[in-house]
């Protein structure tokens, strides 16, 4: 008969494509890998050796290995294969009492490190752990686990709520997933993409008439592009989540992608400032250049799917060599043979970006004196080339006047203490400084901080230092409506003396359109007049 001989050694006949049909007709499919020293050039290969490679070849399953291929194989770290399971088996109610049977199966799931089950001690022994809970208080009293609650930080105070109160806090639910609205793809962002893990929604195994729907549903989405945003309860009496399901349509299937989103107190808003700097067309070129260079379709041979963990690799290895070499220390930190990454030659858009994007090297800042330092009876020697002083020279107004600063926190109180202790001129700079700030970022005291500033340089007759700084900042529209809510023009003649401004240039310059638009309705009823 065709096959190998039953004789342990025995050669093969010719007819190695029958035994190669019996293993492909197997279920589960047989998976046949080949090892061999001289596996990688087949041209040499003689007598058995060549007819275990051709069955090797006709095998579905089947791949020929060299010994250092083997090897490294060896030291990979695998999760063990599960089973998929649905992990939510009921209906998709899409409204009108229309429903069809799903089931929702995670797709991707972070692997994580596992953990050591017990505790041992330095040589294996086994340990016990012991639990004791204690009140805060100065005799340490100890609690029965029994007789404790679950406490909710309320202020500065703890709140205990009982077992029976958590069990009325929490909301009754039913499993369920069902249809709130449909949506185009473009209103779902991807920076709303939120959940942990990735979810794919398919019909039931041998439904024929609910794996259609699911299509028809599926397909209809995807040429309408929109998405469908659904309530998730995955069990009775859970949180219901807020989700999306995007059309997956591909030719040999249509199924449904399942995206957690956010609700409204999960999303936190961020304020980023403006962007003053337009990019020149070489730094463009010169970036693009260097993303081309990196394609990673020029490197079919990768596949960032196969990639595997080096945080978990390196954990099992040294788990390995400690269990077989129990006093040798641990390998060196080095996953280079296990995790392959794709070269690039990026070289030359290196060195083009390096040319149009100049990089400077910003000096330290000097280093703040100690009170030691400063009344230190001998003279001291500070680093940065700080003055050498004694301790006579040192006032206290000097210590308090070199830490005040103007924050965006309560800008006016600060304002004042820094006139007090800096002087107006320096203050008003500094307060021009952190106006812009506000304005660059949507503050809230801009206001505030704006009149009192203004205040301040009608009264010290520092009329340039106010007027160049809202001719700067008026070209934003937030500025803009908030001098003209406040009232608050350029400093003239009439409030201060010396300001080269008129009161009609500073009325102008704060509602110069609105004038325009006045003097257009005046004429226009000069003319009605006339006629």
């Amino acid at each position: 008969s065709s096959g190998i001989n039953a004789e342990y050694g025995g050669t093969f006949s010719t007819d190695y494509s029958f035994v190669a049909t019996e293993m492909n007709g197997i279920k589960p499919q047989i998976v046949f890998k080949l090892i061999g020293p001289d596996l990688e050039s087949s041209q040499n290969l003689g007598g058995n050796l060549a007819k275990m490679s051709a069955l090797c070849a006709a095998v579905e399953q089947g791949e020929s290995l060299s010994n250092e291929d083997a090897l490294t194989i060896t030291n990979l770290y695998k999760t063990k294969k599960v089973r998929q399971t649905p992990i939510f088996k009921g209906c998709l109610e899409i409204g009108g009492g229309t429903k069809f049977p799903v089931h929702v199966i995670n797709k991707i799931t972070p692997t994580s490190h596992q953990q050591s089950l017990k505790m041992c001690g330095s040589g294996g022994e086994a340990v016990v752990r012991d639990r004791v809970y204690k009140l805060k208080d100065q005799n340490q009293t100890r609690v029965d686990p029994d007789s404790m609650n679950k406490g909710y930080r309320y202020g500065k105070t703890y709140i205990p709520i009982s077992k029976v109160d958590a069990s009325l806090m929490s909301r009754e639910t039913e499993k369920e997933l069902c249809l709130i609205c449909t949506t185009k793809r473009s209103n779902i962002r991807k920076e709303e993409f939120c959940g942990k893990y990735a979810y794919s929604v398919v019909a039931p195994p041998n439904d024929t008439t609910g794996g259609t729907a699911l299509a028809a549903f599926a397909i209809a989405l995807k040429e309408m592009d929109m998405v469908a945003v659904c309530r998730y309860v995955k069990k009775d009496d859970t949180p219901p989540k807020l989700c999306c399901l995007v059309p997956n349509v591909k030719d040999y299937c249509a199924t449904l992608h399942m995206i957690e989103l956010p609700f409204s107190n999960d999303i936190k808003k961020a304020v980023f400032p403006k962007i003053r700097y337009t990019p020149s067309q070489d730094q463009l070129t010169a970036v693009d250049k260097l993303i081309d260079n990196m394609d990673l379709n020029s490197k079919p041979e990768f596949k960032e799917s196969e990639m595997s963990n080096p945080g978990i690799q390196r954990r099992y290895q040294c788990v390995v060599h400690r269990a077989l070499q129990s006093d040798s220390p641990l390998p060196e930190v080095d996953v280079s043979d296990l995790i392959k990454l794709p070269s690039f030659d990026t070289s030359d858009a290196v060195k083009e970006c390096n040319k149009y994007f100049e990089v400077k090297l910003i000096e330290k800042k000097p280093t703040k004196r100690t009170a030691g330092e400063m009344f230190s009876t001998d003279n001291i020697d500070v680093t940065n080339d700080i003055k050498k002083v004694k301790k006579e020279d040192i006032s206290l107004d000097d210590l308090l006047g070199a830490e005040v600063k103007i924050g965006t926190t309560r800008p006016v109180a600060d304002f004042q203490l820094a006139c007090s202790k800096l002087g107006p001129n320096s203050a008003c700079t500094m307060m021009c400084d952190v106006i812009s700030q506000l304005v660059q970022h949507s503050g809230s005291n801009i206001p505030q901080s704006l009149r009192a500033l203004r205040e301040r340089c009608v009264k010290e007759g520092f009329h340039g230092i106010f007027n160049n700084l809202l001719r700067k900042e008026f070209q934003y529209e937030l500025f803009k409506k908030i001098c003209k809510e406040e009232e608050m023009s350029l400093i003239h003649k009439g409030e201060c003396e010396g300001s080269p401004v008129s009161a009609v240039e500073s009325e102008v310059f704060l509602k110069g359109d609105e004038l325009v638009k006045d003097m257009e309705s005046d004429d226009d009823d000069d003319l009605l007049d006339m006629l």
